[in-house]
């Protein structure tokens, strides 16, 4: 077994310092949950959904405490945090409306009925699901899977150690439903461990948020699951994984407005720290020079700093110095190559943690690795632009496929380009932004497409259980 350390990004301090718990104090936990999951999963969906809805009221009762916690071990500007528990409730409430709604109500075949068949689809829990989530949006990403779990009779093993006091207080929250213990426990357990569970534990299914790299080792984990003898050995994972999603601008947007969506909530919010921002971006030649300058208005506005302090907008990134190394590389190699610099690129210290200022850089190319690979912080390719059809093949020449946006006025433009992409989510004058209507899911490297979030995400989480009645037989 090994440490787990975890230190404020701003301050250097220590905020846990903690031994990886056992596998076989991580087993123990699997089988109280697949107990729990039993005496959970025969209450109503409504049952299930009251008791949801009584727990999120611990997160609004405790907001300030939680959200200085995310603050201190991710680096969150305060105001920052507690707007993403905010925003959190909202997302766990409508997943509670959908539900009670009757998002698992069986699928009925009636219109296919006849004199020798009737049948149905049923929605079933699965068990266990062991959901492992990172630090970047330590709520949203931990809500996603933990609502639409519970909400559909499952419990819950939730690995959240790049955030620990997230986890704490969804064990708090979410750990004793209806009476009924061990529903959500949080693990702390390090990556040999966190294999073994998926590997050797009892669980019937995985939710990863985090890079490529950490999918394929999620994937290669469920893959040498197959070969123990288990309950269940062939379970299903949920992959949502990096990506290096674009933006057009088209000739006709609203340029105040998309300067806004793309560069200070696309780009900028959480430090460019978002698997869904703008992180390249496409902008036709006619209107690129003044979106540009107001581009470089946005960037230099923002302050870095304490994010304890209510006036910086941005704080410290949570890889530390290596990720500003990883950025300053990038911008030289786009600088060689041939990109202007137009602001920001330089570092500076503040308390213990090191800046890289909010960079914007025009005249790139796909021959740039800043165009290629995903940048996790505040920097900002820009390459001009004739026509929209050279832009639905630059937004599509990616190994990933999250999201994808475009800025237009014009709705027979924004169909054209919703057509030619091939990504999760398409926004149309909006971006890095999550909607609890829509499902959540991503093509290619980005992630294997399982949904999470909308009615679906309820149902991705359930066993698909078949009724087929021979009705001549029966009374």
């Amino acid at each position: 077994m090994s440490q787990i350390a975890l230190c404020n990004p701003f301050t250097g301090e220590s905020v846990l310092d903690t031994q990886s718990e056992p596998f076989e104090q991580a087993s123990e936990r699997a089988r109280i949950g697949q107990r729990a999951s039993r005496a959970w999963a025969v209450l109503e969906v409504a049952e299930r959904s009251a008791a949801c809805r009584r727990a999120l009221d611990y997160f609004s009762r405790n907001r300030d405490e939680i959200a200085r916690g995310i603050t201190r071990e991710m680096g969150k500007p305060l105001a920052e945090a507690g707007g993403e528990l905010d925003f959190m409730l909202e997302r766990a409430r409508a997943m509670c409306d959908f539900a009670e709604s009757g998002a698992l109500a069986p699928v009925g075949l009636e219109r296919w009925h006849d004199d020798s068949f009737q049948g149905r689809i049923e929605f079933r829990p699965k068990g266990v699901i062991y959901i492992i989530t990172p630090w970047n949006y330590p709520l949203f990403c931990a809500i996603n899977g933990t609502i639409s779990a519970l909400l559909a009779g499952n419990a819950v093993l939730l690995k959240h150690t790049t955030c620990p006091s997230v986890g704490a207080h969804f064990e708090h929250a979410f750990g004793t439903l209806a009476g009924i213990e061990g529903l959500l426990q949080h693990v702390m357990v390090d990556f040999a461990t966190s294999a073994r569970i998926i590997e050797e534990a009892d669980i019937d299914h995985v939710i990863f948020t985090g890079s490529v790299r950490g999918g394929r080792e999620i994937s290669a984990s469920v893959a040498k699951r197959c070969h123990n003898d288990l309950r269940q050995p062939f379970i299903q994972c949920s992959l949502e994984l990096g990506s290096n999603d674009a933006a057009w601008i088209a000739a006709d947007a609203d340029l105040e407005h998309a300067a806004h969506w793309a560069v200070k909530i696309g780009r900028l919010h959480n430090s460019g720290q978002s698997c869904c921002a703008v992180k390249r971006l496409y902008c036709h030649a006619d209107v690129h020079d003044e979106f540009v300058e107001r581009a470089t208005a946005i960037m230099q506005a923002e302050i870095q700093g304490d994010p304890m302090d209510p006036a910086t907008t941005l704080g410290p990134l949570f890889g530390g110095r290596g990720a500003v190394a990883s950025l300053a590389g990038m911008i030289e190699d786009a600088e060689a190559r041939g990109a202007r610099l137009v602001t920001g690129g330089d570092t500076h210290e503040i308390g213990k943690a090191l800046f890289l200022e909010p960079t914007l850089l025009t005249q790139c190319d796909h021959d740039m690795r800043v165009m290629r690979e995903e940048t996790f912080g505040p920097v900002l390719p820009v390459m001009a632009l004739e026509s929209d059809e050279q832009a639905a093949g630059m937004v599509t020449d990616t190994r990933y496929g999250l999201t994808s946006a475009i800025f237009t006025t014009s709705r027979s433009r924004a169909e054209r380009y919703i057509s030619a992409m091939d990504s999760g989510t398409v926004y149309v004058n909006r971006c890095n932004f999550v909607d609890a209507r829509l499902g959540w899911n991503g093509r290619r490297c980005s992630g294997n497409g399982s949904i999470a979030l909308s009615p679906l995400g309820l149902q991705a989480l359930s066993g698909v259980h078949s009724v087929n009645i021979d009705p001549e037989q029966l009374a």
